[in-house]
């Protein structure tokens, strides 16, 4: 116990707790089953979800690698350009005129496409408003306009009636549990992202590289796929998941609080407890440790 204790950082009389639940629960199988077998039942599911744990670790860990990896190829990249050709690909804007008058431009210029990662939840009333002009005049002249928003926007009214209206115009809407970062997309040919996500207006980076663009076009891409349209019911999988309800699972297993969770989904502490509270009852569970045990062993989470 005193190891188990030292392993995942919890108080001991937590870890027994724990095991004593995890105990009681194997009791509840066939009455042919022994104790020592249900010992090793519960040891093997400890094992199991441990090493489930691991490869998220391992995998998140090779996100990190590869993407510092590609950070530096482009740091590499530009170093090797002349100053005239790297101020021209790429642009930093600081202020919320500065950046408006950037995207006004991008708006009466673009041709063919814009695609916009819409952050943060529901949407300022004035951020709306001032959207909506350059939208409109946009989708009039028959240019292609994907939205993705956080699932969280379906219980804000005025970022609803938005949306809606967009899809009434021609553009299109989706959502998802979360977003990386906000983003704009021109043409294929210029995107726009904070140079701090959490501050978004307070500065942004233009770049027209093409080889950024095109990996950033990409994340749209996929992100679009797995989104869920707006008017549409929020589906669930094949263990009766929303995305939603599978994102804060996930994300309960890589140890985020409720708090860090609420952040990144843009709902309420008080949603995120409630939807936690709402899985513990689905898998029967008496604690977030015996939940990630039975999530496992259901197949709710995988490695």
């Amino acid at each position: 116990m005193a190891a188990l204790s030292d392993t995942l950082g919890w108080p001991p009389e937590r870890v027994t707790s724990a095991f004593n639940k995890l105990i009681h629960l194997s009791s509840l199988g066939p009455g042919s089953e022994t104790s020592s077998s249900r010992i090793t039942h519960i040891r093997l599911s400890l094992i199991s979800f441990l090493d489930r744990q691991e490869e998220e670790l391992i995998r998140r860990q090779k996100e990190i690698a590869t993407s510092r990896q590609v950070i530096f190829q482009l740091l590499a990249e530009y170093a090797e350009t002349d100053a005239a050709d790297h101020h021209r690909r790429t642009r930093r804007l600081e202020g919320r005129e500065a950046i408006q008058s950037l995207i006004r431009t991008m708006a009466d210029d673009c041709t063919s496409e814009v695609a916009v990662f819409a952050t943060g939840g529901g949407q300022p009333a004035e951020s709306l408003e001032a959207a909506k002009p350059l939208d409109s005049a946009v989708l009039g002249r028959g240019v292609r306009v994907r939205y993705v928003y956080l699932d969280s926007v379906r219980n804000d009214g005025a970022t609803t009636a938005y949306a809606q209206w967009l899809t009434q115009q021609g553009g299109q809407v989706r959502t998802v549990p979360h977003l990386p970062t906000r983003l704009l997309i021109y043409d294929r040919a210029l995107a726009i992202v904070p140079v701090n996500p959490q501050v978004a207006d307070a500065a942004v980076i233009a770049l027209e590289d093409l080889g950024v663009v095109s990996a950033l076009q990409a994340l749209f891409e996929r992100t679009w796929e797995q989104a869920s349209p707006l008017g549409a019911d929020r589906a669930r999988d094949a263990q009766g998941l929303t995305a939603q309800e599978r994102a804060v699972l996930e994300l309960l297993a890589r140890g985020f609080t409720d708090e860090m969770i609420a952040k990144k989904l843009a709902v309420s502490v008080r949603t995120v407890r409630r939807m936690t509270a709402g899985l513990m009852t689905r898998l029967n569970a008496g604690s977030r440790f015996q939940a990630g045990v039975l999530a496992v062993a259901r197949g709710w989470l995988c490695g």
